[in-house]
């Protein structure tokens, strides 16, 4: 069956709300997660499409903050360029034209985390709710117990919970919110690390029949040695200047 049509018995079974209505659904646990891997199987789809045929700037910014989560400066900012294939270049830094630079800022990569969400936790359909005139499932997500993980992105994800809107026709993630539950401290920063807090705030939207990312935002604390103690930020990553590149 085609998700478009499991989407459609879906949304029957459920019942299809109105514009405006966010109701209440009682289903079974393994409905969430049939969704959750039917949106992996689509985004694993997707990730080739938007590599090979769309190139697009990534303005990578970090902000220092106080205790109320205030900015107090912008400690680094840089711009991307993404072409087709992947390749990356740095083409701006701190507001200046950077030629042959290296591109230091982290990554998002939404299929790494996805797939380790998948693997460390339960999902539970919540309610349909309507958002710019489209429903999507509501989704809550949370550790499973027991669950054995391994390297930064999956002890982060294993220690976090979250919701999820999944659009319904085309099971995509629209937007994802998750926070960390517990603190982590990797083995081998030997006491020198620890990551006490990492929110994650996700949008995405649809560019020519691809989906793409809109925009990403981090807010982390963590002790660190080399850092001198305490450091609170806010990371953001915002997408833009999306084209799609004729074929050769």
């Amino acid at each position: 069956m085609r998700p478009a049509a499991v989407a459609a018995v879906l949304a029957l079974l459920f019942g299809q709300p109105a514009l405006g209505q966010t109701p209440e659904i009682q289903v079974d646990a393994s409905t969430g997660e049939f969704i959750i891997k039917t949106v992996l199987e689509k985004t694993t789809e997707n990730e080739p499409l938007k590599r090979e045929q769309l190139t697009y700037k990534r303005v990578y910014d970090v902000y220092n903050l106080n205790e109320n989560e205030q900015v107090l400066n912008r400690a680094k900012e840089e711009v991307v360029l993404i072409e087709p294939g992947g390749r990356e270049r740095l083409i701006e830094k701190d507001n200046k034209p950077v030629r042959g630079g290296n591109v230091s800022g982290q990554k998002f990569n939404l299929l790494t985390v996805f797939k380790a969400l998948v693997k460390l936790h339960d999902f539970l359909v919540i309610r349909i709710e309507m958002l710019e005139e489209r429903p999507y499932y509501v989704i809550s997500f949370w550790p499973k117990p027991n669950q054995k993980s391994s390297g930064d992105v999956e002890n982060v994800i294993v220690r976090s919970e979250g919701v999820m809107y999944v659009d319904i026709e085309k099971f995509y993630i629209k937007r994802l919110s998750a926070r960390t539950l517990r603190p982590y401290s990797p083995w081998r920063a030997l006491g020198g690390f620890t990551l006490s807090r990492a929110d994650i705030e996700m949008v995405q939207e649809e560019f020519s029949g691809i989906v793409v990312m809109s925009s990403v935002t981090i807010t982390d604390r963590y002790w660190s040695l080399t850092r001198g103690g305490t450091v609170f930020e806010k990371q953001t990553y915002a997408y833009k200047d999306y084209r799609l590149v004729e074929p050769r």
